[in-house]
């Protein structure tokens, strides 16, 4: 995977780039932690959803765009198309598991020539960063595009149209289709470039996805200090300067990691367990498996 140069090697100079360029954003009802968490306010109290939030983020970007929401079509879903309609936005309903095919079709309909992938648990974006990076796809020629070092739930990641399309032709594993992206960082034969805007290690352990309770409670008083001259990766480091103890607070939440092997999930765990204060069972754990 080559790595590309840092954020501030980067041209804004959008000139003469016209692909047809697609945001699709994955939402759905369902969630193990905090049910129907797309819909809810954000911040708390106020009248937009956390999926607006992220369509009016991404009004600002300087490329011309067309957004669709990529949904299922289990029932509980009826609440994000209603949604969608109420405001006009675009969207698409299909397999719940085989999300990939959601892609596809959206892209294949739309004919787009690249696809940012999106997530409706992701509320904070940083614009400028999205669109150099989606001016380094393009300009490189890329199939698969994503960039590091961003605080977990900021990263972008973009795909051509045509490598998204290619899929139809792969064999594929349930990995690859239930998510988007996993077949180009697992398999050659693909233009793939990571760019690290920032050091790894600059925000470790900064949250800005939404997966529990806790999440919201962070981001909802994040994106209650968010203005017009404050967002994105620069609210994050006015809070860590500011108030260093919000991220403190959902710090300890566990992220779902895709483990390609048991070796690594069996390493997971007992990191997990040394997390929680668990020595002895992680000790047990690994000498089992030495």
């Amino acid at each position: 995977m080559v790595v590309g140069p840092p954020f501030n090697t980067l041209s804004t100079d959008l000139t003469d780039i016209n692909p047809k360029i697609g945001f699709i954003i994955q939402a759905r009802m369902k969630s193990e932690r905090l049910p129907g968490k797309v819909l809810i306010s954000m911040p708390i109290g106020s009248q937009e959803t956390m999926l607006g939030l992220i369509v009016k983020q991404l009004e600002s970007s300087q490329f011309t765009h067309k957004t669709v929401i990529a949904t299922s079509t289990n029932t509980e879903n009826d609440a994000i198309t209603t949604w969608c309609s109420s405001q006009s936005i675009l969207f698409y309903r299909g397999d719940e598991n085989d999300v990939l095919s959601r892609f596809i079709e959206i892209t294949s309909t739309n004919k787009f020539d690249v696809v940012v992938r999106l997530t409706a648990d992701n509320p904070l974006l940083d614009i400028p960063i999205l669109d150099k990076t989606i001016q380094k796809h393009i300009n490189s020629g890329n199939d698969y595009t994503c960039s590091t070092g961003l605080p977990l739930g900021m990263n972008v990641e973009i795909v051509s149209g045509g490598a998204l399309l290619s899929l139809k032709n792969r064999s594929l594993n349930q990995a690859d289709i239930e998510h988007v992206t996993h077949y180009f960082k697992h398999n050659e034969g693909y233009n793939v470039e990571t760019i690290a805007f920032f050091d790894a290690n600059q925000f470790e352990g900064v949250r800005t996805t939404v997966d529990y309770p806790s999440d919201y409670v962070v981001m909802s008083t994040v994106l209650s200090l968010r203005n017009s001259e404050l967002s994105g990766i620069d609210l994050i480091e006015f809070i860590l300067k500011e108030y260093p103890y919000l991220f403190t607070v959902n710090s300890v939440n566990h992220q779902k990691v895709q483990h390609t092997t048991l070796d690594s999930e069996i390493s997971a765990g007992v990191e997990l367990l040394r997390k929680f204060d668990l020595p002895n069972a992680a000790d047990k754990l690994e000498k089992g498996t030495s």
